[in-house]
């Protein structure tokens, strides 16, 4: 090869390189630019749950705040069933353009990839992860009649007495079965589950006291019982204790090591959404979240309000979902799937 060939392709080279750099640095220009002109029209949350629930109540009160602001309408967008799948699904497909917002929760982002042999999504490839938005801690709580009054009564009654004992969950794979498997992994018990269908049915067996001695139920809707002592609470799940009862202790300051279990919700938009997007829109949601008429809204609710960059809601649904991993595998949880 002679000079003035060598000489034509490292032309050609630098020419193509150019031309890289010019198309990036369109792109980022393109995509600074669609951040800037976002929202262009009316934004979509979707609920995998039906209206009155946790993940309903938050998506309605950030919907409220995020169209008073932008001046755009935010539907909330209930799609109940298929374990969470139906919703995800179509935020999976949506165009990636920051105006479809899933508002996912525990079950379909950690649970699900470990229960389901098969499931149409992939959480890291298919969603890009804007921001946490609450946590809500999950009540252990009893008939009153029930003698234990702390965990570790009620880890040794029911190391004296295995199998004998029950808890109620709102149903298998739920993050309230989860926990209570969680917990006779960590303290060597032999407990039988019931799952129940929803937390009505469960809170209704607990206040009843004959077909379960305690359970796991979420914490919201239980703190009226609690309040009225129809319902005796034994612990919170979470490794801090709860805003509305912080005169119960957690799990883990009973002795139960490592214990820490919730139903948390996320604000995540499909992959290949612009990153100057999922900027705005963190930011965006971060401001509502800290507004004190927010905040005491939710918290009242009985939820912990808990925003975070996309990071760090990307590394807390990869630590969830190694934990549910565990736990899953352990229980041989299985659903008729």
């Amino acid at each position: 090869m002679n000079k003035k060939q060598l000489h034509a392709i490292s032309a050609a080279a630098c020419a193509a390189m150019l031309a890289l750099s010019a198309i990036g640095a369109w792109a980022q220009t393109a995509a600074r630019g669609s951040a800037q002109a976002f929202p262009e029209k009316p934004l979509r949350l979707l609920v995998p749950f039906a209206p009155g629930g946790n993940t309903d109540i938050l998506a309605r009160a950030v919907g409220q705040k995020m169209s008073e602001n932008w001046g755009k309408p935010v539907v909330v967008d209930n799609r109940p069933g298929g374990s969470g799948i139906i919703s995800a699904e179509i935020v999976q497909k949506a165009t990636p353009d920051g105006h479809t917002i899933f508002v996912g929760s525990t079950g379909e982002l950690s649970i699900n990839p470990s229960l389901f042999r098969k499931l149409p999504y992939n959480v890291e490839k298919d969603y890009a992860p804007v921001s946490l938005g609450t946590v809500s801690p999950i009540l252990i709580a009893s008939h009153p009649s029930f003698a234990p009054k702390t965990i570790k009564e009620l880890v040794d009654l029911a190391k004296a007495k295995p199998k004998t004992l029950s808890y109620a969950s709102v149903g298998v794979g739920s993050p309230m079965h989860l926990s209570g498997e969680l917990f006779k992994m960590i303290t060597g018990t032999d407990i039988v589950h019931v799952p129940y269908k929803g937390g009505a049915p469960a809170s209704t067996a607990l206040i009843g006291g004959r077909e379960v001695q305690f359970g796991y139920v979420g914490m919201g809707p239980a703190i009226p019982h609690v309040k009225s002592g129809r319902m005796k609470a034994l612990a919170i799940s979470t490794a801090k204790r709860a805003t509305l009862l912080p005169d119960l202790p957690t799990m883990q300051e009973q002795g139960v090591k490592d214990f820490d279990t919730s139903i948390w919700f996320a604000f995540l938009v499909p992959a290949k959404t612009p990153k100057p997007v999922i900027a705005k829109l963190n930011a965006e949601l971060n401001r509502i979240l800290r507004l004190q008429d927010t905040r005491d809204f939710l918290i009242n609710t009985g939820v912990e309000v808990t925003p975070t960059t996309p990071e760090e809601l990307a590394r807390f649904i990869r630590s969830e979902a190694q934990k549910y991993r565990k736990i899953i595998q352990v229980s041989d949880t299985k659903l008729d799937q």
